[in-house]
């Protein structure tokens, strides 16, 4: 009985690979060698090495196409920091910026995955208060500098009565801004 040792041959046909140090005189059975592939192509399936098997080298392919992206999605209240382009690499990343007194949650960036973008980015809304609604409501800021009429989210505003009138319930007068909602206090 004559048993044959199993090659892969010593110089894998790969076009899309990066023809940098090769180690491929090891190629007997379960020998590995570590490989990269070219701009704008990526190992198949994530793999780190091809392996000789009793079927050649595997993966097969060593490297395949990567998947690029069309334009990223817009964001509501917000903007990419660069002009975007039409078409977009695998791992590109986008950068965003919400707009002046909006505030991020997540990001700043979404990647291009295998032709999908990922990454979660929002842009929490202010809060906003009027005059005419903290009149109707009998309330003022309760510090005399503080007369600004917005709040970021997560941030607050503190407000009093009115002379002559006192607060319905017991809530604190300080309220929080919480994506563009904020429940105002009411004197009477």
């Amino acid at each position: 009985q004559v048993l044959f040792q199993v090659q892969c041959p010593d110089d894998p046909p790969e076009e899309h690979m990066y023809d940098g140090v090769r180690a491929w005189w090891q190629n007997k059975l379960g020998d590995f060698v570590s490989y990269s592939c070219r701009k704008g192509y990526e190992r198949s399936g994530g793999a780190r090495y091809a392996t000789c098997t009793r079927d050649g080298w595997t993966p097969k392919p060593f490297c395949q196409g990567s998947s690029g992206c069309r334009t990223p999605p817009p964001l509501e209240d917000g903007d990419t920091v660069v002009i975007i382009k039409q078409e977009y690499e695998h791992n590109e990343k986008v950068q965003y910026v919400c707009q002046q007194s909006y505030v991020m949650e997540g990001g700043p960036y979404k990647t291009c995955n295998g032709g999908v973008w990922t990454g979660d980015i929002r842009c929490l809304k202010p809060c906003t208060v009027n005059t005419a609604e903290m009149n109707r409501r009998n309330i003022e800021f309760r510090y005399g500098y503080e007369n600004k009429l917005y709040a970021p989210h997560n941030g607050y505003l503190t407000f009093s009565c009115k002379g002559g009138t006192r607060q319905v319930g017991s809530e604190s007068m300080r309220r929080k801004c919480t994506d563009g909602q904020i429940n105002l206090p009411t004197c009477q």
